[in-house]
Parts: structure tokens; C-alpha cells; sequence
């Protein structure tokens, strides 16, 4: 099943999302203190993290990899570079003739807070994040949510609307961003524990088949928390398919074998195919189409992927050698064309509680 190449980057977690819990954070932790102002700012803070991305438009088409998800997203950065926003905003307040620029501790603490808590949901989708960055590279991603997952989204939704209904009793409205931050940090708990389950299922079916050395890694996919991507590894064979624990059976999977060849790890070599291995944190696979004199060499990150294509990620790199493994032209990104044949949030659905089908998979695993 072949698709066509078009240069783009994975997604991050949802921005609105970000500016969601951002808003909840001033909401729970600031709304006495500075009112409906805390929640603005809350989400515009919440934001602010992911303005890395316009590392594109200086750094080059590689950027995104490198740096997305780096600095700006590590443990230090809301500490360090809260205190300054906050006081840069209370002082812009006060310049502007404000009778009430409202208390700078507040304002301070505010902005380290949404900032701070902006990475801490992000290391729990597939992506990876840079948390001790820049003192180390080290990706950190715990598997707990997909990228897009409207019920951790919807529960913060719930709980602006219910401060809001609530709006002239600022113990409530606190009360109601508390219990949303709650709700919310339990959910993504909740995820994480789904897919260590799920790591252990796989493994306990595939050695029931007589597969006792298959190394199993799962991933969380979008919009529900059940449905989870499932990456087999034992020797060249690589399984690649389908688990839900709402479906008794185990995982559905589809296999290929890994290709081994000098060209795989000539792009490896390359900046570009070393920067890839480890944005996709080693979860690859490499490919090698011979183009008369030429040879096309393909990796591809299988984290993410669409049923009935195991071999293929969603993105990767190429790059083209001659027969002396030199590049004839620069490694480039890109994103495979999903075709027509997309999935639709019905065949989601139906695939969360067992009904592959629409998927094109089979029974058995």
C-alpha cells in the first residue's frame, strides 16, 4: 500500500488543550487572587512552552525535531523563566495606569505554574519530551494519553464551565478548577496504568503462542484511552497491529521482516537519520528501494502508523545514495499521504471495543 510523501512534522499535544490546563491552573490557584484575569493569562502562559516550534522558520526543516519539546518543555523552565513574565506583565499593568495591577507574587506564581505544568502533560503522550533539557537530551514519555484525547480535554472543559455558573462564589469557582486539575491528573494516571496492563497482556498472549523473547512496546492512539498501537520485536520479525483490553483475544498484528542493509545505516550515520533515531527514541524501521544506479533509504517512525500498513510510519526520512553509499542529494523529512481511505471516529470506536474490521485486520494475532 503505497502512499506519497509530502514534507511535515508530527503534532505536539493539542494547544488548546495546553491552554486549557493553563486557564484551570489560574482558575484553582489565582482567581481570588487576580479573578477572571488569572484565567487569560493561565492559557496564555499554558501556551507558551510551544512557541518553539518557530525554531522552523531559523534552524532549518530539522528543527522541529531537535528542538520541539526541548527547553522551553524542560522542569526548569517555568521556575526560571516564570518569575520574569510575571513581573514584565504586573509591570506592563502598572505602565498602562492600572488602579489594580494586581499582587506580582501572584502574578509570578501563576506564570510558573502554567508553565510548569505545561510540560508535566506533555511527557505523558508518545512524543517524548526533554525534561532535564538542556542538561540532558534524554526523551521522556510515559504513554498515558494520545495527542487528542477529547476526555481529558472535556474535563477541563467542565470544570471553567462550572466556575463560570458559579462565578459569584470564588470558593467554588476554586473548588471547581481543583477538582478539574484532579480529575484530570487522575485520568492521565489512569492511561499510564492502561498501557503498562496492556505491555503485560501482549506479552503474557504472545508467550502462550511460544513467543518468550518478544520485546513489546505499546502506544497510546487518539481520542480514547482504550485503543493502543502495538510494536513486537523478536530477532528481524516486527509485529505490528492492534490491542484493546475490551477485546478478549489479544492483540491483533501484522508482520514484516526487518531490513538489514549497509544503506540503513549510512542514513543513520547521516546528522539527519542520527537526529531521527533518537526524536523517534529508536522505534524505527528502515527501508531500501534500488531506483536504477540509486538506492532510496527510508526510516520510519513506528509509533505512529495506520492498520494495514506495519512496515510504515506516519513520517521519516529519506535520503538517496549511490552505490558507494554516498549522498546524492539532502536526507529530507516527510509525512505519508493517509489517503481517501482514512479512519473515521466511527471505525475508532468500533476498534476500541473489538471491531477491526473496518480496519482491514484479521482475527488472530
Amino acid at each position: 500500500m503505497h502512499s506519497e510523501l509530502n514534507d511535515g512534522y508530527p503534532p505536539s499535544m493539542e494547544t488548546v488543550t495546553q491552554a486549557l490546563l493553563g486557564a484551570a491552573v489560574g482558575q484553582a490557584g489565582f482567581s481570588h487572587r487576580l479573578g477572571r484575569r488569572a484565567l487569560v493569562w493561565g492559557a496564555v502562559a499554558g501556551v507558551l512552552p510551544d512557541l518553539d516550534v518557530l525554531a522552523i522558520a531559523v534552524a532549518g526543516p530539522f528543527a522541529e525535531f531537535r528542538y520541539h519539546r526541548g527547553i522551553t518543555h524542560s522542569l526548569f523552565f517555568g521556575p526560571v523563566v516564570g518569575p520574569l513574565l510575571g513581573w514584565l506583565l504586573w509591570r506592563f499593568r502598572r505602565w498602562r495606569g492600572r488602579s489594580d495591577p494586581g499582587p506580582l507574587r501572584a502574578w509570578m506564581a501563576l506564570f510558573v505554574m502554567a508553565l510548569f505544568t505545561h510540560p508535566l502533560i506533555d511527557v505523558f503522550t508518545v512524543y517524548g519530551t526533554q525534561l532535564f533539557a538542556p542538561f540532558s537530551q534524554l526523551r521522556v514519555a510515559w504513554h498515558g494519553l494520545g495527542i487528542i484525547d477529547p476526555i481529558y480535554s472535556g474535563i477541563l472543559i467542565a470544570g471553567l464551565i462550572a466556575g463560570f455558573l458559579w462565578r459569584r462564589d470564588i470558593q467554588r469557582v476554586r473548588l471547581a478548577g481543583f477538582v478539574a486539575l484532579a480529575l484530570s491528573w487522575s485520568y492521565m494516571i489512569y492511561g499510564v496504568w492502561l498501557n503498562d496492563r496492556a505491555e503485560v497482556e501482549v506479552q503474557v498472549a504472545l508467550a502462550s503462542g511460544g513467543q518468550r523473547d518478544a520485546v513489546v512496546r505499546v502506544y497510546p492512539t487518539i481520542l480514547q484511552p482504550y485503543l493502543r498501537r502495538v510494536v513486537v520485536r523478536n530477532g528481524d520479525e516486527v509485529r505490528v497491529g492492534l490491542y484493546t483490553p475490551l477485546r478478549p483475544g489479544g492483540p491483533v498484528l501484522e508482520s514484516f521482516r526487518e531490513m538489514r542493509h549497509p544503506m540503513i545505516e549510512a542514513l543513520k550515520r547521516t546528522p539527519e537519520g542520527a537526529l531521527f533515531t533518537w526524536f523517534a527514541m529508536e522505534e524505527i524501521t528502515g527501508r531500501v528501494i534500488e531506483s536504477g544506479d540509486d538506492f532510496i533509504v527510508e526510516l520510519e517512525d513506528l509509533r505512529y502508523g495506520l492498520p494495514g500498513r506495519p512496515a510504515q510510519g506516519l513520517w521519516g526520512v529519506r535520503g538517496v545514495f549511490d552505490a558507494r553509499g554516498r549522498l546524492r542529494e539532502p536526507v529530507r523529512h516527510f509525512r505519508r499521504d493517509r489517503g481517501s481511505g482514512d479512519l473515521g471516529f466511527g471505525d475508532l470506536w468500533a476498534a476500541m471495543w473489538g471491531d477491526f474490521s473496518a480496519l482491514g485486520l484479521g482475527s488472530g494475532s
